[in-house]
């Protein structure tokens, strides 16, 4: 036994290849790859226009992606990426990433995978490619941000408002004619109920063409960005790209202004037959908060809308604002995590869910 293993000691080893590798790549070898992959673990079709704007487009920078080849093939089992971000901490910027897209094929997914790929981002961080990430998985991911070292921040909550009630009677008793009469007779009561119609603006208010994004708004955020806490920059170059060049979704913007200057906006989108509130500036001025809520209700009347709705982190100060003209909560949807490596200053901030100012603008799209 002794000699056969001298002899197998001698033998040449061979190398063991691992099956998978991840390695970082530039936008353009990923691009076809990537795309298939999303296609795959989509439920709606991904094509060029969404990769060219959301990872190349980016005013903050483009995209780092990560990829899953299998070691022999090359062939991509998934990728991840993160979104470059601008961000203020206490009023000082900071680089950050939003982590976006992270998607496996099927037949790879295993634990070890996603969790070697969720940690490349985690190692950027640590290796201070930026200040620190935040991310809004899905529940089976969230475990996966908890193994490799990301923190609960918070839950993102969603709140929305009825604005048309025939669809919802139609739901419950399925007789469309009996729910067009049982709205017809309550939507007259709501208007009539709620606290918008009692409301007396402070702003003037308007719809303004979301191409008109100008310097005002670079002027607005200068002014009127919190100093505590942390907030996405949002000047005329990341609004424009974030809303105007969306190719995913068309929106509107809602102006506020007192004296002739630009004191407050509101964006939105549509969904079906819903109203989607993706973001409102600022955050921490009641007042102009609620003109621009109420300009968005009469709106989404115009249009025949059935509802509005808004989704922001649990700590988000505009919830009261919500509350007051009748927003109601919905279900929980996700938690947002957040990374920064122990030895960072600005980890005890980040990880604190009352610190940050987000709505759902600020998250992946």
């Amino acid at each position: 036994m002794s000699s056969e293993l001298s002899l197998l000691q001698k033998l040449p080893h061979q190398k063991r290849t691992m099956p998978f590798e991840i390695v970082e790549e530039s936008l353009d070898v990923a691009r076809d790859d990537a795309i298939a992959v999303l296609d795959a673990t989509r439920q709606h079709a991904v094509d060029r226009s969404r990769f060219q704007w959301l990872y190349c487009d980016n005013p903050d920078g483009p995209a780092v992606l990560w990829a899953i080849r299998k070691t022999e093939t090359g062939e991509m089992a998934g990728f991840t990426v993160a979104l470059p971000r601008r961000m203020l901490v206490d009023g000082q910027l900071h680089r950050a990433w939003n982590g976006a897209d992270f998607s496996i094929l099927p037949r790879f997914r295993t634990l070890g995978l996603a969790l070697k790929l969720r940690r490349a981002a985690k190692n950027g961080v640590d290796d201070q490619r930026v200040d620190f990430l935040y991310a809004h998985p899905n529940e089976k991911m969230a475990v996966i941000h908890a193994k490799v070292g990301h923190s609960p921040i918070g839950e993102m909550v969603r709140y929305a408002k009825v604005l048309r009630t025939a669809p919802y009677i139609q739901r419950k008793v399925g007789n469309s004619a009996l729910a067009a009469v049982g709205g017809a007779m309550l939507d007259p009561l709501l208007r009539i109920a709620g606290a918008e119609t009692r409301h007396r603006a402070k702003c003037n208010t308007s719809l303004m063409d979301i191409a008109n994004i100008d310097e005002r708004f670079d002027e607005l955020f200068n002014n009127a960005a919190p100093q505590r806490g942390v907030i996405g920059v949002r000047d005329s170059s990341y609004l424009r790209w974030r809303y105007a060049e969306n190719p995913l979704e068309t929106a509107q913007v809602i102006i506020a202004e007192q004296n002739g200057q630009l004191c407050g906006y509101l964006v939105m989108t549509t969904q079906e037959d819903m109203g989607v509130i993706k973001d409102l500036f600022p955050m921490d001025r009641p007042e102009v908060a609620r003109d621009l809520l109420v300009t968005a209700i009469q709106q989404g009347r115009k249009q025949g809308l059935n509802s509005l709705s808004f989704t922001m982190l649990c700590s988000n100060p505009l919830v009261s604002s919500l509350v007051e003209f009748g927003f109601r909560q919905r279900s929980g949807l996700s938690q947002m995590y957040g990374y920064a490596p122990e030895s960072s200053e600005l980890r005890a901030t980040v990880l604190d869910a009352k610190a940050w100012w987000l709505t759902v603008g600020d998250r992946d799209v």
